[in-house]
């Protein structure tokens, strides 16, 4: 069954007639490329030509235990995210199930692997009423569909555009459609400093880490707690007027107490409504790029800093690689999720800043 004309925005003149189209089109949906993902799309009617509906995007799931109930929660928010005024459930859909092969895996057997997946997706989706016109797996630079499988080879087809723009592409950046950002590429702004500057960053987190140790032999929970947070609050007041004045970033020392500090919740949400944000920018890239092994743990809280100022400057991509960054280090850190998803659901950054403030006044900050 033919794939009906649609567009994604009537201002861009791109139509979008086969699955080859939707596929070579799914990187301009998104503002960071899908890794490990499952990318919803909404469709017009059969019947009728149009514009794209809502596009969402989802981790997959790791176990195929949990294929059933990953279907299910994605397909409800799904339908939820339409509950908003002006808000029309599309007539169909189409799901791109986009992944990486395992170790010693070839994209075919990832194809075959996801299947049962797909199956849970197109189930949940059809029990709201929406049914699935296509499923895509894209790995390996190749594609296939689970429902159309007659019209791609067995060995897949190749995703177009990847090596020189197709139709699709070219129409795409002449109507001023930007492409996703490469994730890895992103995340090189955050990526931990090598070497020299690697070992002393080690070194000196080690030194911050035994020195709280030795401190909290000698005194209560609560104090050594609201001792370190008055410390490290005034540190990041300090370090944020040197950045602001000179330019001047925190030395080894200083970087790692900063690290620590900022593990404390309530030294985190007064991080977060600063209201220097490009010097708070600065210093959360700088502090992340100093969680260094063997103390990566420490890296979700600055992470979610990082994000979050990214967030603030309009720059979603970085905001989302550093929040999936944090999560994949620490799967509960609350904060990290709380704000991806806020920023999955299209809230205000404003708002969210408006949030932080409010709750920093409350504490007296």
């Amino acid at each position: 069954m033919p794939i009906p004309p649609a567009s994604p925005d009537p201002k861009l003149p791109v139509m979008l007639r086969t699955s080859a189209d939707l596929v070579e089109f799914l990187p301009f949906l998104l503002d960071v490329e899908p890794v490990n993902s499952l990318v919803v799309v909404g469709l017009p009617t059969r019947r009728a030509a149009g514009r794209l509906g809502l596009v969402a995007r989802a981790d997959l799931p790791t176990s195929r235990e949990d294929f059933d109930d990953a279907a299910r929660d994605i397909t409800d928010d799904y339908v939820r995210a339409h509950d908003l005024p002006g808000t029309v459930l599309p007539g169909q859909m189409v799901l791109y199930l986009c992944a990486t092969p395992v170790a010693g895996e070839q994209p075919q057997e990832t194809m075959r692997r996801l299947e049962p997946l797909a199956d849970a997706y197109r189930a949940a989706f059809n029990g709201h009423g929406l049914p699935v016109l296509d499923a895509l797996c894209i790995t390996g630079g190749r594609y296939w569909s689970y429902a159309r499988r007659e019209s791609i080879p067995p060995e897949g087809a190749e995703v177009p555009g990847q090596r020189t723009p197709g139709p699709v592409s070219v129409a795409a950046v002449v109507s001023g459609a930007q492409r996703a950002a490469d994730p890895a590429e992103v995340a090189r702004a955050f990526a931990p400093v090598t070497g020299e500057r690697a070992a002393r960053a080690a070194h000196a987190l080690t030194q911050a880490c035994a020195a709280l140790d030795d401190r909290a032999a000698s005194t209560t929970f609560d104090s050594l707690a609201a001792e370190l947070h008055q410390e490290s609050r005034a540190l990041i007041d300090t370090t944020l007027t040197r950045i602001a004045e000179a330019g001047e970033l925190p030395d080894a020392r200083d970087t790692a107490r900063l690290i620590t500090g900022i593990q404390d919740r309530r030294t985190r949400d007064f991080a977060l409504a600063c209201d220097d944000h490009q010097s708070a920018h600065r210093l959360w890239q700088h502090l992340a790029r100093h969680c260094v092994a063997p103390h990566q743990d420490l890296a979700p809280s600055v992470l979610t800093l990082y994000g979050w100022t990214s967030w603030l400057h309009g720059d979603t991509p970085s905001a989302k690689v550093a929040f999936n960054a944090a999560i994949s280090t620490d799967p509960e850190y609350t904060m990290a999720s709380y704000l991806r998803a806020a920023l999955a659901q299209g809230w205000s950054v404003e708002g969210a800043a408006a949030i932080f403030r409010q709750a920093a006044a409350e504490m007296g900050y």
